[in-house]
C-alpha cells in the first residue's frame, strides 16, 4: 500500500488576503507571519483581561477582527500592547484592523512588537462591514475543511483494499450524484491569477456530476456522464478549461470506467500524469501499451532504472540529444500503434 499524504486542514492567512474584498489591504507588520493557519475568525473589540488566558477563550488560529475603538490614545499604549501580547502569546493567526480611523495608535514600539513575533498586522482600509469580512473568511475556512475531507476519500479510494460497494459508498460520499461513467483527471501547473484559480474551482464544484479536489502538487477532477460519448466531450472542454486558466499545465488522463472502478480512473490518471512530466508533455492519456507508462509505474526499483538508462542510451546512438524526445515519442506511437507506422507519422504530423 502507498503511503498517504495529509494536507493541511486550515488555509493560511496569506492565501485569505488574495480575495478581491482585501486588495487593499496593507500588512503593517508580522509579515514573516503571513503562513499561519486560520482556523476560527472573530470579532475582538474589547481590552485583552489576564482572565481570557487563563480560561484559554483565545486559541491557536484564531483571526481576529477589530477597529481600536477599545483604546483610548497612542499616548499610554500599554493596553494596546498587552492586547496583542495576549493574542501573540496564544499563537492567533493575526489580526485584521477595520479602517485607518485609529491607526495612529499603532505606535513604533507596538509595531515592533509584532514584527519581532511574526505576528501579521493587517490594515483594511475600507469600512467593510464586519460581517462580510467574516462570511468570506469563513468560506475559505469551510472550503478547505471540506476539500481536505474529500482528499482524504480519495485516498481512500486509491490505497486501501475495498470491495466495489465500499468504492462506491465512498464515492458517494463526496457527491451522490455521480453519474454511470467516470474519468480520472490529474492536472499540475500555477494559475494564470487568483481570480482564474477562484473561477475555475468554483465551476467544478457547482458542477453537479463533478468532482473537484485541489492536493498540493495541483488538482483532481472526477468527470462523470452517463454514456461514454458523452463524457469523451465533457472531457475535451475540460481540457480546453484547463489550459484557458492555468499556465503550462500538465494533465494526465485515464480512460473512461464504470464508476465502481472510480480506483482505476484515478491510478491511471496519476500514472498518465507522471508520464507526462517524463516526456516533456503537456497532454497524455493513459496507455496500456506504453513502455516510459510501464517505467514510470515501477520508477523506484532499480531494474526499471537500469532498463531506462539503456533505452535512452540506445536511442542516443542514432540520434542528437535534442531530437531525443520527440524520438521517444515516436517509438511510443509505433508501439502503441501495433508497430503500424502510418498512425504515428499522422500523430506526429510527418
Amino acid at each position: 500500500m502507498k503511503n498517504k499524504r495529509r494536507i493541511a486542514v486550515n488555509i493560511e492567512i496569506g492565501a485569505l488576503l488574495k480575495d478581491k474584498l482585501f486588495e487593499n489591504r496593507k500588512v503593517l507588520a508580522g509579515r514573516e507571519g503571513l503562513h499561519r493557519k486560520v482556523k476560527r475568525i472573530s470579532v475582538f473589540d474589547c481590552p485583552c483581561v489576564p482572565d481570557l488566558l487563563e480560561r484559554k477563550i483565545l486559541c491557536e488560529g484564531d483571526l481576529f477582527i477589530t477597529c481600536l475603538e477599545q483604546f483610548r490614545s497612542e499616548k499610554d499604549d500599554c493596553e494596546l500592547r498587552y492586547y496583542l501580547e495576549c493574542l501573540i502569546h496564544s499563537e492567533s493567526a493575526g489580526l485584521l484592523i477595520v479602517t485607518d480611523d485609529r491607526v495612529n495608535l499603532l505606535t513604533p514600539q507596538v509595531l515592533k512588537l509584532c514584527e519581532d513575533n511574526d505576528f501579521p498586522l493587517i490594515l483594511i482600509p475600507e469600512e467593510y462591514p464586519y460581517t462580510v469580512i467574516i462570511d468570506t473568511v469563513h468560506s475559505y475556512i469551510t472550503f478547505d475543511t471540506y476539500n481536505t475531507i474529500n482528499k482524504l476519500r480519495l485516498d481512500k479510494i486509491m490505497y486501501e483494499s475495498l470491495n466495489d460497494t465500499e468504492r462506491s459508498e465512498v464515492l458517494y460520499s463526496i457527491k451522490p450524484t455521480v453519474k454511470q461513467y467516470i474519468r480520472g483527471i490529474f492536472i499540475q501547473g500555477g494559475f494564470n491569477s487568483d481570480i482564474a484559480r477562484l473561477e475555475l474551482q468554483s465551476y467544478y464544484l457547482n458542477r453537479e456530476n463533478d468532482i473537484f479536489v485541489r492536493t498540493e502538487q495541483g488538482m483532481i477532477i472526477l468527470l462523470s456522464e452517463d454514456n461514454k460519448e458523452r463524457l469523451q466531450q465533457t472531457l475535451n472542454a475540460c481540457l480546453v478549461r484547463i489550459k484557458e486558466f492555468l499556465d503550462n499545465p500538465v494533465i494526465g488522463y485515464s480512460r473512461a470506467f464504470p464508476r465502481k472502478d472510480c480506483g482505476k480512473a484515478l491510478e491511471e490518471a496519476r500514472l498518465a500524469l507522471e508520464t507526462a512530466k517524463a516526456m516533456d508533455m503537456t497532454v497524455k492519456t493513459y496507455d496500456a501499451l506504453s513502455s516510459i507508462q510501464l517505467l514510470t509505474a515501477v520508477k523506484d526499483t532499480q531494474e526499471a532504472e537500469d532498463y531506462y538508462d539503456a533505452y535512452l542510451e540506445a536511442l542516443r546512438t542514432k540520434i542528437t540529444e535534442e531530437n531525443l524526445p520527440e524520438m521517444i515519442l515516436t517509438v511510443e506511437n509505433y508501439v502503441a500503434n501495433s508497430g503500424d507506422d502510418e498512425p504515428a507519422c499522422q500523430h506526429h504530423k510527418i
